[in-house]
C-alpha cells in the first residue's frame, strides 16, 4: 500500500517538498532546530519558524525591529504568538513569499496564509476558521505582539506609547534617533459583520471573537505593520484592505511576483539540484540577502560592500536591473583613496572603514561579469561621488557617519581605482598582495602579511577588466592589467607553488601558511580553486593546476560525510596567531568546518577543467537536501532541507551538523554556478 508520505520528496518524518519542488510542507514542527521562512519586501520583512513567530521589522532588521527577535532555539521566546491558531499541532507550508499554517481538531479546522506585499509595509495574516461540528461554536483567537520598535526589547521597550483608535493599536518610540517619526500598528479587517475584535494598548494584542454556525466559515486578517508616514498609513492600510477581494488579489500578486523573481526552468538531472536551482536559491538570496539581510541567526540589517555585491551575480540573467543598480549603489562607497566601506547602513550614512583587502576588488569583479554578459557599457558612465575621507590614524577600523564629497567619478573609473589601489599594496618581499586585517576570510585578521587567494583574485580581475579598459579605449590601463597579471604569476610560481598545491599566505615575518611544513592549515581550499578559476586558460601550469585540485580533493573533500572543508588541519596551537579564526572549536566555520561559499568555488574550478563529474559531484554535496533526506541525515545537519547553510561542522563530536542558515552568500554562488555550467546554453 502507497504511504500517504510518498507524494512527498525527500521526506524525513519531519517534512517533504511537493511533487514540484516549490513548497516544503512540514508535518512535524519539533524539528531538530527552528526551521524558517524568511518573507519580505525591501522596506518590510517578516521570519516565520516551526517554533513560531521569530519577529518582524521596518525598514532595517538591525535597528527597527518592530517585535522581539530571539535567535536562542532552545528556550524560543516568539516576537508575535498566537492563541487559538498557530498554537499546537499545526502542519506548515513554507513556499516563495508565503507561509501557511494548517491546524485542526474535531471541530474546527483553521488555515492562516501569511505573506509580505510586494510594496506595502506589513504583514498579512489572513485568517479562515470553518466549524465542522453540528452546533453552533464561539471560539476566540488573539495576537499578543512583544514590542521594540528599536534594536532591543531591553533598550527600547520602555520608551514605546501605545494608543488605541478606530480599531488600530498604534505604537511609538520617540526616543530612538533614527527611527523617531515611526509608527507601528496593528488592526484587524474583515467584510464579516459578526466578528467582534477587541484591542488592548497597555498589552499589545487584538483580540477576535467568532461565532459560528454548524458548517460556517469565517475569514479575517490580521496585519501588522508600520511607516513613517504617522498614523495616515495606517488608515490608507484599513481601508485598502477591507476592500472585498482586496487581499485575496493583493496574496496572488505576490506569490505571481515571488514566482517571476526566482522560478527557473532548469532541467537538471539530478533531481534534489534541480529543485534548488529552480527557486530556492534565488528566493534565498533574493529575500533575505538583499531584502531582509536577516535570518534566524543573524539579524544584520547593514549592506556588505563584498557580500550584496557577490549576491547580485546570480541576478545578471534574471533581473539585470537589480545588479547594475548594486554596482552603482557600492561604486559611491569608495574613498578617493581607493578602499571602501566594509559594510554600512543605508538610513544613516553609518559604516564602518577596514584595511579587509578584499572588498573594493569586488567592484570591477562583478562590472566585468555584469558587461561580459549584459553589453550594457553605458554603466560604465555612470558617475557617482566619493565618500568623505576621515583617517583611521592608529585604529585597526573606523566606524562613522561618512557623508558625500562633492568629487565625482564614473563606475568604470571607481573601478581603475580599486584595482590601483590594490596593485600598491604589493610587497617587495615576494610581489604578492597584502592582506591586510584579512581577505575574504575575515578570520585571517591577524596574518598582516601577503595573501596568495587575493594575489589569484586580481590576477582574474586584471584579465577581464583589461576587456572593459579597450571599450574605453584606456591604453595606459590596458598595459597595467597586461604588464601586473605577468608580474603577480611570476610572483605566485615563484613563492608559492608546495610540492602539489599553492599555499595560502605570508605571516608578516615571513612565516608560510597553507604549506606542508605547518602542523595546522597545510591545505587551504581557496588558493586552489582560485589558481584554476584565474589561471585555467594559461597552458604552462595545467600540470599544477590539476595536481592542485587532486589535493584539495585529497585533504578537505570528505566524501563519506559530504563535506568540503575550507582547510585541513583546523587551527588549534598555532606557531603563529592566523587571528580570530583560531577562536573557533576546531572543525566548526572557518576552522576547518564546510564553508560553503568556498565549497562554490571548488565546485566551478572542477567545471573550469572540464571535470564535470567532480564538478556535480561537489554541488550534489553541499546541496542541503542531501543532507536531510531521511530521518537519521535530518537529526544529524538540524537545519532547514530548502536553504543553503553557510557552514557544516566537520568536527568529530557534530560531524555533519548544520551552522549558520539562510544569511549566506552561498545561495547566490551556488546558483551562479549550476547557471554557468549546467543549463542548456552551458553544457
Amino acid at each position: 500500500m502507497e504511504s500517504k508520505y510518498s507524494k512527498y520528496i525527500a521526506f524525513n518524518s519531519y517534512g517533504g517538498f511537493n511533487e514540484q519542488g516549490n513548497e516544503y510542507h512540514i508535518l512535524n514542527t519539533k524539528t531538530p532546530l527552528p526551521w524558517c521562512n524568511v518573507m519580505a519586501n525591501e522596506k518590510f520583512g517578516t521570519i516565520i519558524s516551526t517554533y513560531g513567530t521569530v519577529y518582524s521589522y521596518y525598514k532595517n532588521s538591525q535597528g527597527f525591529k518592530i517585535t522581539n527577535w530571539c535567535n536562542d532555539w532552545i528556550t524560543f521566546e516568539p516576537g508575535e504568538k498566537f492563541t487559538g491558531i498557530f498554537e499546537k499541532d499545526y502542519n506548515l507550508i513554507y513556499g516563495f513569499g508565503y507561509v501557511k499554517v494548517l491546524e485542526a481538531d474535531e471541530f474546527l479546522n483553521k488555515t492562516m496564509n501569511i505573506f509580505v506585499p510586494t510594496e506595502d509595509t506589513i504583514k498579512v495574516q489572513n485568517i479562515v476558521i470553518e466549524n465542522n461540528y453540528g452546533d453552533e461554536r464561539d471560539f476566540t483567537i488573539t495576537y499578543k505582539i512583544d514590542p521594540v520598535l528599536g534594536v532591543a526589547k531591553e533598550a527600547n521597550q520602555q520608551y514605546i506609547l501605545s494608543k488605541s483608535e478606530d480599531d488600530i493599536l498604534y505604537l511609538k518610540n520617540p526616543y530612538i534617533i533614527d527611527f523617531s517619526n515611526n509608527v507601528a500598528f496593528c488592526t484587524v479587517v474583515t467584510n464579516d459583520t459578526d466578528i467582534n475584535t477587541y484591542i488592548d494598548a497597555d498589552e499589545y494584542l487584538v483580540k477576535v471573537d467568532i461565532h459560528l454556525k454548524a458548517g460556517e466559515k469565517k475569514e479575517f486578517s490580521i496585519i501588522l505593520g508600520a511607516s513613517d508616514e504617522g498614523t495616515d498609513y495606517a488608515k490608507y492600510i484599513y481601508d485598502k484592505y477591507t476592500k472585498p477581494n482586496a487581499i485575496k488579489k493583493e496574496y496572488e500578486d505576490t506569490l505571481e511576483y515571488w514566482k517571476s523573481k526566482v522560478v527557473r526552468k532548469f532541467n537538471l538531472e539530478d533531481k534534489y539540484l534541480n529543485i534548488m536551482a529552480n527557486g530556492w536559491l534565488l528566493y534565498q538570496t533574493i529575500v533575505c540577502r538583499l531584502f531582509a539581510k536577516s535570518g534566524f541567526y543573524q539579524s544584520g540589517g547593514a549592506i556588505g560592500y563584498r557580500d550584496q555585491l557577490q549576491d547580485t551575480l546570480s541576478l545578471i540573467s534574471s533581473w539585470p536591473e537589480k545588479t547594475r543598480s548594486q554596482i552603482i549603489l557600492h561604486s559611491s562607497k569608495q574613498f578617493e583613496k581607493g578602499d571602501v566601506l566594509h559594510w554600512w547602513h543605508e538610513y544613516n550614512n553609518a559604516g564602518i572603514r577596514t584595511y579587509f583587502s578584499d572588498d573594493y576588488l569586488w567592484l570591477p569583479y562583478v562590472l566585468c561579469e555584469y558587461v561580459e554578459r549584459t553589453k550594457d557599457i553605458s554603466i560604465l558612465d555612470v558617475e557617482t561621488n566619493y565618500l568623505e575621507d576621515k583617517p583611521m590614524g592608529d585604529k585597526r577600523e573606523l566606524y562613522d557617519i561618512y557623508s558625500y564629497t562633492d568629487i565625482k567619478a564614473t563606475v568604470y573609473e571607481h573601478a581603475k581605482k580599486a584595482i590601483n589601489y590594490g596593485l600598491s599594496r604589493k610587497s617587495s618581499k615576494n610581489g604578492l598582495l597584502d592582506i591586510g586585517d584579512g581577505d575574504w576570510n575575515d578570520g585571517f585578521s591577524n596574518i598582516r602579511g601577503q595573501s596568495v587567494w587575493l594575489t589569484f583574485f586580481m590576477m582574474n580581475i586584471l584579465d577581464r577588466f583589461s576587456k572593459i579598459a579597450k571599450i574605453k579605449k584606456d591604453e595606459e590601463m590596458i598595459k597595467i592589467c597586461e604588464k601586473q597579471r605577468h608580474l603577480l604569476k611570476h610572483s605566485i610560481i615563484e613563492n608559492t607553488w608546495d610540492k602539489d598545491h599553492f599555499v595560502r599566505a605570508f605571516f608578516e615575518n615571513g612565516d608560510v601558511l597553507g604549506s606542508y611544513s605547518n602542523d595546522e592549515c597545510k591545505v587551504d581550499l581557496i588558493s586552489q580553486a582560485w589558481a584554476v578559476i584565474s589561471m585555467k586558460d594559461d597552458p604552462d601550469v595545467q600540470d599544477e593546476l590539476r595536481e592542485c585540485i587532486k589535493t584539495a580533493d585529497k585533504y578537505l573533500v570528505d566524501k563519506e560525510n559530504g563535506i568540503v572543508r575550507l582547510l585541513y588541519p583546523a587551527f588549534n596551537t598555532p606557531k603563529n596567531n592566523p587571528g580570530y579564526i583560531k577562536a573557533y572549536v576546531p572543525g566548526i566555520r572557518e576552522n576547518g568546518g564546510q564553508y560553503t561559499h568556498a565549497a562554490t568555488w571548488l565546485a566551478k574550478a572542477y567545471f573550469d577543467l572540464k571535470d564535470f563529474k567532480n564538478g556535480i559531484e561537489i554541488l550534489k554535496m553541499i546541496n542541503p537536501i542531501s543532507h536531510s533526506d531521511t530521518k537519521e541525515k535530518a537529526n544529524i545537519y538540524m537545519v532547514e532541507p530548502y536553504v543553503i547553510a553557510a557552514d557544516i561542522y566537520s568536527n568529530p563530536e557534530h560531524v555533519g551538523r548544520g551552522g549558520w542558515t539562510w544569511y549566506t552568500g552561498s545561495a547566490s554562488w551556488m546558483y551562479k554556478v549550476i547557471e554557468d555550467y549546467l543549463s542548456n546554453n552551458n553544457k
